[in-house]
C-alpha cells in the first residue's frame, strides 16, 4: 500500500482527497504544520509528499522563517537529505495559491514532481497523485 503525507494547514482542503485515494489503496496522513510534518517524516516512510507552501514552520527545530517560506524551507531540507527516514528524491507535489515567479523557480530547482496552482480540480489532484504513486 502506498503512503502519502499531506502537509496542509487547512485540512478541509485535503479531506476530499482521502476517500478517493483510500479507494485506490493509498494510505493518507496529514500534518497541519511544520512540527507535525517533521514528526511524521522522522518516524515513517512515505512514497509521496503533497504540500502547500504556507504553514506554520517547525518551531521545535528553531526555524525562524515566516509561514510563507516554511514549505520552501522544508522542501530544501528534504532534498538535502537532512530528515531521517525521508528519501531526498521522494516525489513532491506542491499545491499552493502562493505564486511568485521567483518562488516557483526556486521550487522547480529543488525538483518537484508537480506544481499545482490552487484552486485546482479534485480530478487533477487525484490524477497527478496516481501518476506518481508506485
Amino acid at each position: 500500500m502506498a503512503k502519502i503525507l499531506f502537509i496542509e494547514d487547512e485540512k478541509w482542503g485535503v479531506n476530499p482527497y482521502f476517500k478517493k485515494l483510500n479507494a485506490h489503496g493509498i494510505e493518507c496522513k496529514l500534518a497541519t504544520d511544520g512540527n507535525q510534518a517533521m514528526e511524521l517524516l522522522k518516524s515513517n516512510t512515505y512514497d509521496l509528499i503533497s504540500m502547500d507552501l504556507m504553514f506554520q514552520p517547525d518551531e521545535q527545530a528553531g526555524e525562524s522563517v515566516s509561514p510563507i517560506h516554511a514549505g520552501l524551507n522544508l522542501l530544501s531540507r528534504i532534498r538535502s537529505g537532512k530528515i531521517d527516514k525521508c528519501a531526498p528524491n521522494i516525489p513532491v507535489i506542491i499545491s499552493t495559491a502562493t505564486m511568485s515567479p521567483d518562488m516557483e523557480q526556486e521550487i522547480r530547482a529543488l525538483g518537484v514532481s508537480a506544481y499545482l496552482k490552487k484552486p485546482v480540480e479534485l480530478r487533477i489532484v487525484i490524477e497527478t497523485i496516481l501518476s506518481l504513486c508506485p
